[in-house]
């Protein structure tokens, strides 16, 4: 059974999309589950930001709203991810998402996917209770201080309020200092669970520039492993990272993944190739030099363990 996952924040600036984004990424790839994320953010929509999506496509939310166009009309498949993307337009003046719409589109796009990611609304406002609604689970995510926390427990308290049954919180761009809330605050505060800890990491901001997910764009970094491993916690399974020899390998596996087309219409996302192609060159080249990075330190490793074991022997002969 299809399962749809809201991701809600107290206020904006905290990573909701960048959490939305991410988990897409890691559940399509890493995981390969059958995974669509639906913007449900009307008004605000950062999302395609993230993909690299600077301009409207050519249908989104608002041609589904005002012009009765299929849903299926509005579902991409970026190119060089394979995530399936339903995306709100970026200027959402003029329209509005109401409950039963909200209910009646979640339940036509579950039919096609194993999990449905709602990119909600920040805040407590009305935009918040179309896609709270129709959600099964939620996640809070919370960046670890008073204000960002405060505004998480309300977010809390409502989908309490509404009977919504909420996975727990996930804390962003923890740095472990003192002036920052500890998890251990975090729980008994919101009195729920901390399900992750993402850690501040530049990798994600660069990663924004490049119009990819960190976990594409950069999939060794701290934030990428922290995203992942969440990621594998919301389908019960436990994700390990590639072991050395494994990313070594993978320098020269220039194939590229199998995309499984779903059942129903994919218009063409506009993108130019040759950005994306740029990207992915970036990407690998940076890959390779964090590979030869890691090289050399397994050889220094091998190194000393040969010195050391050498002169034990010296030692004792």
């Amino acid at each position: 059974m299809s399962r749809v996952i809201g991701i809600f924040s107290g206020k904006g600036g905290v990573g909701k999309t960048t959490l939305v984004a991410n988990l897409g990424a890691a559940l399509t790839g890493a995981l390969k589950k059958n995974v669509v994320i639906f913007d449900n953010n009307i008004h605000t929509s950062h999302l395609g930001l993230h993909f690299g999506l600077y301009e409207d496509l050519p249908v989104t939310l608002r041609e589904v709203l005002k012009r009765n166009i299929p849903l299926t009309q509005a579902t991409y498949i970026h190119p060089s991810t394979g995530i399936r993307i339903i995306p709100a337009p970026i200027n959402g003046d003029g329209i509005n998402l109401t409950r039963q719409q909200c209910a009646k589109m979640t339940k036509q796009v579950s039919k096609n996917y194993d999990i449905v990611l709602l990119d909600c609304a920040p805040g407590l406002g009305n935009e918040v209770l179309a896609p709270m609604s129709a959600i099964d689970d939620a996640i809070v995510i919370s960046t670890p201080d008073v204000a960002s926390l405060a505004d998480a427990v309300k977010t809390i308290e409502l989908l309490k309020r509404m009977k919504k049954n909420v996975i727990g919180v996930v804390v962003n761009r923890y740095k472990n200092q003192r002036y920052q809330l500890t998890p251990q605050e975090i729980t008994s505060t919101t009195n729920y669970n901390i399900i992750g800890i993402i850690p501040e990491d530049d990798n994600v901001q660069s990663s924004l520039s490049k119009g990819l997910p960190v976990v594409v764009a950069s999939p060794n970094s701290s934030a990428s492993k922290a995203f992942k491993k969440l990621a594998a916690s919301l389908v019960n399974e436990q994700y390990t990272e590639p072991g050395f020899f494994d990313r070594f390998r993978g320098m020269f596996d220039f194939s590229m993944p199998k995309i499984d087309m779903p059942i129903i219409l994919q218009p063409k996302i506009n993108i130019q190739p040759e950005p994306i192609i740029k990207r992915e060159v970036a990407t690998l080249k940076q890959t390779k030099n964090e590979l030869l990075r890691d090289v050399r330190k397994e050889m220094k490793k091998e190194l000393k363990e040969k010195i050391r074991r050498r002169l034990k022997e010296r030692l004792y002969a």
